[in-house]
C-alpha cells in the first residue's frame, strides 16, 4: 500500500470515528449532568425534608396531614392549604402506606408509589345549562357515581366478564385494543371498578412503559370523589390499597 493509500485510509478512519467520539462525549456529559442534578436534589431533600403538620381545608372538612405525604421537600411550603374545586392529593408508599422518606423520593416510577391524584367534594344536584337555554339535572356520571361511570366505560369492552382474579370480575377490551375493566365491591360494600392495561396475557403495548391501575369513584358513604393510581403489578392488593387510602383520610380528619 502506497503512502497516499495509507494516509487516505487513516483520514477515513478518523472521519468515521469523529461522530462516535462525539456521541460518547455527549453521553458522558449527559450522565454527568444527571449525576450533578441528583446530587443537588439530594442536598435539597436533606435540607427541606419535613413532617410538620399541614392543615387541609376541604369545604366543611379539615385534615392535619404530615407534610411528607405531599412531597420530600415541604419544609418551606405553606402550613395551610384551602382546597378549591380541584380538591387535593397526596402520596403513599407500599407496604406500610407511609409518606415520603429521605430516600424513597429518588425513583419517580417507584413500584411502591400510590398517587392519590384527587380528593374532592361534588355537587350531586348540579344543573346543566346547555347553549339552547334549557336546563336539566346533571347525570350521575358527572359527579362520579361508580355504576354510571362503569356503564359508560364498559361500552368498549365485552358485555360479560371473562376474567376472575383477586375477588374482581374482569371485562376485556374489544380487539384490537388491550386492557380490562375490573369490577368488584369495596370493603364497605360499595361497587367500584379499576381500569387497567394490559389485561392478563396481553403484551404491553408500545409506549406503555409503566402499566397502571386507575381508580375513580364517588363514595356515597364518604360523600367524596376520589381518584388514585398505582402500578398494575400491585392490583392483587387492590382492597388493601383502597382501605388504606380512606383510613389515612379518616385518621387525619380533625373537623
Amino acid at each position: 500500500m502506497g503512502w497516499v493509500s495509507i494516509l487516505f485510509a487513516s483520514s477515513t478512519r478518523e472521519t468515521l470515528a469523529q461522530p462516535i467520539i462525539k456521541d460518547l462525549l455527549d453521553q458522558a456529559e449527559t450522565q454527568d449532568r444527571i449525576r450533578r442534578a441528583k446530587d443537588e436534589d439530594a442536598k435539597r431533600v436533606a435540607e427541606l425534608y419535613s413532617t410538620k403538620p399541614k392543615r387541609i381545608v376541604l369545604g366543611h372538612r379539615e385534615y392535619l396531614v404530615p407534610a411528607n405525604f405531599f412531597g420530600p421537600r415541604e419544609r418551606d411550603e405553606p402550613d395551610v392549604f384551602v382546597a378549591k374545586d380541584g380538591g387535593f392529593g397526596f402520596f403513599l408508599f407500599l407496604p406500610d402506606f407511609s409518606g415520603y422518606t429521605r430516600d424513597n423520593w429518588r425513583d419517580y416510577f417507584d413500584p411502591r408509589l400510590i398517587r392519590i391524584v384527587q380528593v374532592k367534594e361534588v355537587d350531586k344536584h348540579a344543573i346543566l345549562r346547555p347553549p339552547d337555554g334549557t336546563t336539566r339535572p346533571a347525570p350521575p356520571s358527572a359527579h362520579g357515581d361508580p355504576k354510571a361511570l362503569f356503564e359508560i366505560r364498559k361500552r368498549g369492552y365485552e358485555s360479560e366478564p371473562s376474567l376472575a382474579m383477586y375477588g374482581l370480575r374482569g371485562y376485556k377490551r374489544r380487539p384490537p385494543n388491550p386492557g380490562a375493566l375490573w369490577a368488584g365491591n369495596r370493603t364497605n360494600g360499595e361497587f367500584f371498578f379499576i381500569q387497567a392495561s394490559p389485561a392478563p396475557g396481553e403484551p404491553t403495548r408500545p409506549g406503555l412503559t409503566y402499566p397502571a391501575c386507575d381508580v375513580r369513584y364517588y363514595s356515597e358513604k364518604e360523600d367524596l370523589f376520589i381518584f388514585y393510581r398505582y402500578p398494575q403489578q400491585n392490583i392483587e392488593n387492590w382492597r388493601e390499597i383502597d382501605d388504606a387510602v380512606w383510613a389515612k383520610l379518616h385518621g387525619w380528619r380533625v373537623k
